[in-house]
């Protein structure tokens, strides 16, 4: 027979405090795993567009044109690693439009800096 003190298993207090704390690491811990996913896709995109750029450079080389002229997305494909036409892991579009501008996303924040 149980003493009047003898508790087994555990009580409503002990479930709620375990959804508490189960509750407070997640609130802590879910942030960084989204982080990560989105640090992730910016570098892909920009790895993206540092090739894009590589492409434009080499496509400007081998039909001797110059820092003014236009190029499209479409003539710099054969200029890509594996010669097709790159996409951006957050869905965004690549944008070319000459050789004075780098090439672009469209989602904000996935950009190429100035590494200089």
């Amino acid at each position: 027979m149980a003493e009047p003190g003898d508790t087994r298993g555990f009580g409503v207090a002990d479930w709620l405090l375990g959804v508490a704390v189960l509750g407070l690491a997640l609130a802590v811990f879910f942030p960084y795993t989204v982080g990560d996913k989105q640090d992730r896709s910016i570098l892909i995109c920009v790895k993206n567009l540092r090739e894009l750029d590589t492409a434009m450079r080499l496509w400007q080389l081998d039909n001797g044109k110059d820092t003014l002229s236009a190029v499209t997305l479409e003539e710099i494909i054969p200029y890509l690693k594996d010669g097709k036409a790159l996409v951006c892991p957050s869905e965004g579009k690549y944008i070319v439009t000459g050789l004075t501008n780098p090439p672009n996303c469209t989602i904000p924040g996935h950009a190429l800096v100035n590494e200089e």
